[in-house]
């Protein structure tokens, strides 16, 4: 068989890094083909050979059954060969249509035809439905929206094949929808579209055929709807899916409470939301898109305005008007924002400053000068213990994968002893051995007496990393189930709408 594209044996190396170690990979026409790994697999290696970003030290390439040597983005996509990756290639002052038909401007006799362009790209954004004027410059989109201008740059004029870096990162349950729609029919025209993600739930839906990478080497291929989630787990990380999630130790029956809210209303729907969480434990927080239970974290440390309700913290009272994320650091409520990258880290600043920032009042010596010394000592064991790649105190967080860049912030909540840890999210877009490394972390600071409130979008985290599940509907908190009852069915139906409880007692919407 003539694949599209084919890679034979290829290998990289990195000072001191075998990245690509004679792995093999081919993509047939008319197929989405999903590459997953755990972060340092080298995936990224693979498919920025593949787009010309870097050159094979050995092994072949071929396109269309033809040796090629692709020497550069350019010569790559002279080729068809078009990538969208997590950091994006948009110029931020030009308006959207400028980007897309940068490097390929439809020009008349001495003119560009700036008309005709931005009629090309309000059809081409059409297929999104996302309200993205072509004449609006791409600084002044949202991040979501960035990366849906980025696609359509990428599909203008079909390439033979488009390769995807955590496309759905990003992007809304609609906007995903959309994205799935627009890859189908890629498919249908006979382009070859490499898939990377961690969501590995995507892979049934999009997905012909998945390779498992580990290590820089090629561990398997398979047909998408013959495996399994647990089977992938186990090829990605070596372990078996049964040990993805550590055992859960009870919480103490004498262990105090941390954290009390009573009757909180917020100014963008939040509405009489009730909830305690005791030291030793880990709240889990769940609900559809627009439920509420990101809302839920903003207003705990007063980044959504309060209407109504009370917050205690070890039995004191927090006043509306000193809520602040600052004011509830001082009180040991530290909050870990969803938008990491956009809201929770520094990242143009070092591993060591965002570790510290938040504490540096422990590093002091006399007259407020830093001991730099003690401040860097701390920093270098916190890497260790939570194994962030890489172990540099000085590397740039902007650098590291996802997955070490959650770690980094949840060092910042270790260093300053924080008591109760509000995170958002803290999983989302980071892959399965980097998530391992965050439920043992959290479960670690559950037994030394912290206490996590856990908001999370996936269903196994509810289940499995959680002593109780708090649900969230459409602004209420109608449900809090204990570990030991909750089950996906259950929360389901309170997801939806179709049962609540009131007064302990579970009632069922007969609509």
């Amino acid at each position: 068989m003539t694949f599209l594209l084919r890679a034979h044996e290829v290998t990289k190396r990195f000072p001191g890094v075998l990245a690509l170690d004679r792995v093999s990979f081919e993509l047939r026409s008319g197929e989405v083909h999903a590459l997953v790994g755990e972060n340092g697999a080298g995936k990224s290696t693979l498919v920025n050979i593949f787009a010309g970003s870097l050159r094979p030290d050995g092994g072949t390439i071929e396109l269309e059954g033809r040796p090629v040597q692709i020497r550069s983005p350019h010569h790559a996509q002279e080729l068809g060969i078009r990538a969208v990756f997590q950091q994006l290639s948009l110029v931020p002052a030009l308006t959207v249509a400028e980007n897309i038909f940068l490097g390929r401007e439809l020009t008349a006799p001495g003119l560009l035809r700036k008309p005709a362009m931005r009629a090309r790209s309000l059809a081409q954004l059409g297929i999104f439905d996302a309200g993205i004027a072509p004449t609006a410059r791409v600084r002044d989109l949202t991040v979501p929206q960035r990366y849906l201008v980025e696609i359509a740059k990428a599909t203008l004029e079909r390439p033979k094949v488009l390769i995807l870096d955590e496309p759905t990162a990003s992007l809304t349950d609609r906007e995903t929808s959309v994205l799935f729609r627009l890859v189908r029919e890629l498919r249908a025209q006979g382009v070859g579209i490499i898939w990377i993600t961690h969501r590995l739930e995507e892979l049934y839906e999009i997905a012909d055929r998945v390779t498992v990478m580990r290590d820089g080497r090629h561990v398997a291929t398979l047909s998408a709807q013959e495996t399994t989630t647990d089977r992938l787990i186990t090829l990605m990380t070596g372990r078996e899916y049964e040990q993805i999630y550590p055992m859960l130790q009870p919480v103490p029956p004498d262990a105090p409470t941390v954290l009390e809210v009573q009757g909180l209303c917020s100014v963008h729907g939040l509405r009489n939301i009730s909830l305690t969480l005791r030291t030793g434990e880990i709240l889990g927080v769940g609900g559809l898109i627009g439920s509420g239970k990101g809302l839920l974290g903003r207003a705990l440390v007063g980044l959504e305005p309060l209407t109504a309700g009370e917050i205690r913290i070890g039995g004191e009272t927090v006043r509306a008007d000193h809520l602040s994320p600052h004011a509830m650091l001082r009180r040991g409520v530290m909050y870990f924002p969803a938008d990491r990258r956009g809201e929770g880290l520094l990242t143009n600043r070092s591993v060591l400053e965002n570790m510290t920032i938040a504490a540096l009042e422990r590093f002091e010596r006399l007259a407020g000068l830093l001991d730099k010394g003690k401040e860097r000592r701390a920093v270098v064991e916190y890497i260790r213990r939570l194994a962030i790649v890489p172990p540099n105190p000085a590397a740039r967080v902007r650098n590291l994968s996802g997955g070490n860049q959650q770690k980094v912030a949840l060092a910042r909540g270790l260093i300053r002893d924080t008591q109760v840890f509000i995170m958002d999210e803290p999983t989302q877009g980071i892959d399965v051995g980097a998530k391992i490394a965050i439920y043992e972390l959290l479960h670690e600071l559950a037994r030394q007496g912290a206490a996590v409130l856990f908001i999370t979008s996936d269903m196994l985290e509810l289940l499995h990393v959680c002593h109780r599940v708090a649900v969230m509907f459409q602004g209420e908190l109608v449900a809090t189930v204990p570990h030991e009852e909750a089950s996906e069915e259950r929360l389901l139906q309170y997801f939806f709408g179709h049962m609540r409880e009131e007064g302990g007692q579970t009632s069922v919407d007969a609509a």
